[in-house]
């Protein structure tokens, strides 16, 4: 190992004769060495060895008090977002708090998958953050959503995929129970005056309905039926593979770099071809494209950059592949 020198607090090296069956594994313990000293590390494989940088890690605040404020008011405009909703109905599924509940708890549970899958692998992390946004009645739904920052990258592409697909899953799967209870609590009524939603992530479509609708019926979704409605649409969008969303950390890990920038190419055009048609679609496919510009359509991958693809890679392609069918927005 050759120190090759480094400034603003880099230090780089230089491993040469590096191809052994054992390094990866050498390199992934470093790795966790390293940040319980406080330090980042890269790893970068070239034609003649593994360059190695390690820096130290900027110091990091637990902004606990600033994650209880954004969770109080996020309760507040949620719930207010709740009483818009028509009150002559009653039970827990027409409530404001049912649909706090329905929107919140698979959101938090998603974001918690997040963190308990980096904090397994020693990944630096941040606190889940809830964001509130204007309530129902002011066109908004009552949060932003939530999120957590990986504060540094994750050792392998694995663990990048593991990372990558723990939230979906998690909040999809706390977003089920929801979404059924909610959809059997929804109502049928003549479409007289009533604006149906053009278009609901496919899982919807699948869940049972108190009853069939039947000529110029439709089906009013009860508030906890529309926050799983939210969930899913929302877990779709952080399944697009692109910049570093969660689809992407998926995609960058099983296809490389050069994988990553062609899919996520060729989502953005689906993306754009596809609000043409589904002018429902264009504010999804605004954000999207707004993440991809401001990543330059680039992803870091990993701290070592290893392009294996294990079992758990694969498994992780086949549960991605499936819950971005489930939640395909498609026509109502």
């Amino acid at each position: 190992m050759e120190n090759t020198g480094g400034d603003d607090g880099v230090e780089t090296y230089l491993v040469l004769d590096s191809k052994t069956t054992s390094l990866t594994k050498a390199l992934e313990d470093l790795y966790r060495d390293l940040v319980r000293a406080g330090c980042y590390m890269r790893v970068s494989r070239t034609k003649i060895g593994v360059i190695l940088q390690v820096m130290r890690a900027g110091e990091e605040k637990r902004r606990i008090a600033l994650a209880s404020l954004l969770a109080v008011l996020t309760l507040i405009t949620v719930y207010i977002s709740g009483l818009s909703f028509p009150q002559e109905r009653h039970g827990l599924a027409w409530s404001p708090v049912g649909y706090l509940l329905g929107l919140l708890v698979p959101l938090i549970i998603h974001e918690s998958g997040h963190y308990f899958a980096m904090k397994k692998y020693m990944v630096p992390r941040s606190l889940p953050y809830l964001l509130p946004a204007p309530p129902l009645q002011m066109g908004f739904i009552g949060t932003f959503g939530a999120v957590i920052n990986m504060r540094w990258l994750p050792p392998r592409n694995r663990h990048l995929a593991v990372i990558g697909i723990a939230g979906p899953i998690a909040g999809f799967l706390a977003a089920l129970p929801v979404a059924y209870y909610g959809m059997m609590n929804s109502v049928i009524e003549p479409a007289t005056g009533l604006a149906s939603l053009p278009i609901a992530p496919l899982i919807m479509l699948l869940l049972p309905l108190p009853k069939t609708p039947g000529p110029g019926e439709v089906v009013v979704l009860s508030p906890m039926a529309f926050s799983a409605y939210i969930v899913f649409f929302v877990t779709f969008l952080n399944l697009v593979p692109v910049a570093m969303l969660d689809g992407g950390h998926v995609v960058r890990s099983l296809l490389g770099e050069k994988g990553h920038v062609i899919v996520s190419q060729l989502t953005l055009t689906a993306l754009l071809i596809g609000s043409l048609f589904y002018p429902g679609l264009l504010l999804f496919t605004i954000i999207v494209l707004a993440l991809h510009l401001l990543s330059k359509g680039q992803h870091p991958g990993s701290a070592i950059s290893d392009e294996e693809i294990d079992g758990v890679s694969a498994a992780v392609g086949l549960v991605y592949a499936i819950l971005l069918i489930l939640t395909l927005p498609v026509p109502a």
